[in-house]
């Protein structure tokens, strides 16, 4: 399924993602991007997957600019989502080494560039967050998982 964002949700991309990374960077918390691309155009990526996959969803992205949880959206049965976003259409669904399956219900993958993104499909925190899913791609220990792995 493809998602594009219309102007107003673009704009609203670029501001979270302008502000959200001055008040990280304030704050010194650290950038966990993995590749090579900027911090800010990992945030503005990620935020954008994030809003494609609400309107997907037909949910109300989460507009926090302080506070920022650990996962990006909740959906109508409590459902905690981490949605993750790469412009690689092959691209993996991947996380970081120190994220707890308490912490997150499911992990989403978006593909694309902003304003197209590409749902993916999701998987379950507990079955991503497995020790045989950690790999090195270039970049630090992820864990990883394949599109054709993943729940439409």
């Amino acid at each position: 399924m493809i998602i594009e964002l219309n102007d107003a949700e673009q704009r609203l991309a670029r501001y979270l993602a302008l502000t959200r990374y001055r008040n990280n960077r304030k704050k010194g918390i650290v950038n966990h991007r993995i590749g090579p691309q900027s911090d800010e155009l990992t945030d503005l990526e990620g935020i954008g997957g994030e809003i494609a996959f609400c309107k997907m969803m037909n949910l109300y992205p989460d507009l926090q600019i302080e506070f920022i949880p650990g996962y990006d959206c909740v959906l109508p049965d409590g459902t905690k989502v981490d949605v993750k976003t790469t412009k690689y259409e092959n691209g993996k669904l991947l996380s970081v080494p120190w994220k707890e399956p308490k912490d997150i219900d499911v992990f989403a993958l978006m593909i694309g560039e902003i304003p197209k993104y590409r749902y993916a499909g999701m998987m379950k925190a507990k079955e991503l967050l497995q020790e045989h899913r950690k790999q090195n791609l270039g970049h630090g220990v992820v864990y990883a998982a394949t599109q054709d792995e993943l729940y439409k």
